[in-house]
Formats: structure tokens, C-alpha cells, sequence
């Protein structure tokens, strides 16, 4: 099984798998032959310099030997079965060409978000230092938390009507979902980042005894009660926590500058509907193009 940075880099090599792109011939080189060419399968060609290419300037990761050997076995392997797939006529299959189109759509946008977010989301040192004395008393503090966890929205909702008339541990334990609930959905005593956004969202807001709304996660529907809150026995300084700070700030700046910059984009672009049901309700009407729209799509067997 291959790590993390492995994934990175075979991920980064799978645009080079339709041929190499290295430099001109060199004098003395065979004819057809790239500079730096370390293997071809067919007309296809794997260069040094298309090794080099595949890490960002700013992010490149030094390859040991046996990570080279690596991908150039992998991209013989893709190359290998790429040519054959063409052979077999699959590169005009409707669904291949649809396929390559809306990946070529998303790379190209996730790759304009990456650079753009990049420029704007720089955290420094005095954003740290501020959070860090805006939120001290939630450092300092551990709070301790039980849950219950429902599947769905008609679940969660029928645990709020039971609260009602039973006890808390009487609910998790038939109710919860979750492993906690044989204790009766304690979770224990959490800190500051140890928690799922969700709750720490809410939890600092608490008071001890307080139970929650419905709240959505990943996981499911939370109905949560903070239990106590007592000072943390070991105490979290700034260099302790200065890290998390730093992901924290970086991933509320890159919401903000994407919600901005997705907008900003949206506002100057040319769009139309030509089916109006596809417009989300909140979007209104103002960008429909109305005029005989409908009929058109109708005539070609739009959904």
C-alpha cells in the first residue's frame, strides 16, 4: 500500500500517461529521439524533465531513486493500458468522451481554486496571536459533553419529543447510534480542536446542563449536553496550540475567499438557463433566458 505522499505524486504523473513532453532532439541522438527520454511505450514518452514538471515549483518534494523507478513503472503500466484502450476504439465511446470532458472541467477548476486561494489565505503571525487571546478561556477550559446520535432528520426528531418525558441516559442507550451510548452518550471531557466543528461551534456557548437542537454532521444528527466545564490540568499555552491556530484561520479564510471569488466570477459571467427548473428556488428568475427556451428543449428531449 503506497503513503500519502506516494498518492500525491501518482496522482500528479496520471496527465503525463498520454505522452511525454520533454525537449527537442540533441545532436547525436537518435532521430525521434527526447532529451532525457527515460523510457517510450509505443510513440509515447516518458522524459526526466517530465519527472521534474509534475511537483509545483514551490512544493517540490525531493524523489528518492526507487520513487523514480516507481513512476516510471506505473506510468508504463497506464501508457500500456491507455494505447489499448484506443485500440479498441474506447477513446470515441460517448460515455469516455463525457468522461474526459468533465474531468478536464473539474481539474481545470480545482487547480484555479488552488492558485487563487493560495495567493489570498496567507496567515500571520499577529492573526495567531489575536485568535489565540480572543479564545484563551476555551483553551483553558475542558468541557465535558454527551451526545445522542440519530441517522436521520425523523430520528433526531423523535429523540427531541422523548427527551420530553424520559431521562437523557434512558434515550442514548436505546436510541443512539452512536458507540458512546451504552454510557449513555458521554463523550468525556473534550478540548479546544478536539472536537467535531460542529459541536465547538456551539459548545462554548453552553452552560452546564444545557442540551442542544438538532445538529448536523457528517455523521449524522446530534442532539448534544454539555455535562460540566472545569479548568484544563494542564495548562495550554499559545506554542501548544499555535498550529491548529494556524489551520483553523487558513481553512475560515479559504470559505471566505472562495464564497468571494466563485461570486465575484458568477456576477461578470454569461449565464443562462434555457430550463428554468433548474434553477434553485433562492436563485430567482432575472438570469433565465425565457425566450422560446423552453420550447427548444422541449423539441431536443431535454430532461
Amino acid at each position: 500500500m503506497i503513503g500519502a505522499r506516494e498518492a500525491k505524486i501518482l496522482f500528479l504523473l496520471v496527465p503525463f500517461a498520454v505522452g511525454g513532453c520533454g525537449k527537442g532532439n540533441e545532436p547525436g541522438k537518435v532521430p525521434g529521439e527526447k532529451a532525457g527520454e527515460i523510457v517510450r511505450v509505443a510513440d509515447a514518452v516518458l522524459t526526466g524533465d517530465d519527472l521534474n514538471k509534475l511537483v509545483p515549483q514551490d512544493e517540490q518534494i525531493p524523489l528518492t531513486m526507487d520513487e523514480r523507478r516507481e513512476f516510471v513503472r506505473r506510468w508504463i503500466d497506464t501508457e500500456v493500458l491507455r494505447q489499448e484502450a484506443i485500440r479498441r476504439g474506447l477513446k470515441t465511446d460517448p460515455y469516455v468522451e463525457a468522461r474526459l470532458k468533465e474531468l478536464e472541467q473539474q481539474f481545470l477548476a480545482d487547480y484555479l481554486v488552488f492558485t487563487e486561494l493560495r495567493k489570498r489565505t496567507a496567515v500571520s503571525e499577529q492573526e495567531v496571536e489575536g485568535y489565540y487571546a480572543a479564545h484563551e478561556r476555551e483553551y483553558l477550559n475542558e468541557y465535558r459533553v454527551s451526545q445522542i446520535l440519530a441517522g436521520t432528520p425523523e430520528d433526531a426528531e423523535r429523540v427531541v419529543e422523548l427527551l420530553k418525558t424520559k431521562s437523557w441516559a434512558w434515550v442514548a442507550n436505546r436510541y443512539s447510534i452512536d458507540a458512546s451510548a451504552k454510557r449513555g452518550g458521554d463523550l468525556g471531557y473534550l478540548t479546544k480542536g478536539n472536537m467535531i466543528p460542529e459541536l465547538e461551534a456551539i459548545v462554548f456557548g453552553m452552560k452546564p446542563n444545557d442540551v442542544s437542537g438538532v445538529v448536523k454532521s457528517d455523521f449524522g444528527y446530534h442532539i448534544f449536553r454539555l455535562d460540566d466545564v472545569r479548568e484544563a490540568p494542564v495548562a495550554v499555552g499559545l506554542d501548544d496550540v499555535r498550529e491548529q491556530i494556524m489551520n483553523t484561520l487558513m481553512l475560515e479564510k479559504r470559505i471566505k475567499a472562495y464564497r468571494e471569488f466563485i461570486d465575484s466570477l458568477k456576477a461578470n459571467a454569461d449565464i443562462k438557463y434555457k430550463d428554468e427548473s433548474y434553477l434553485r428556488p433562492a436563485e430567482g428568475g432575472p438570469q433565465a433566458d425565457t425566450s422560446g427556451a423552453y420550447e427548444e428543449a422541449d423539441t431536443a428531449g431535454a430532461p
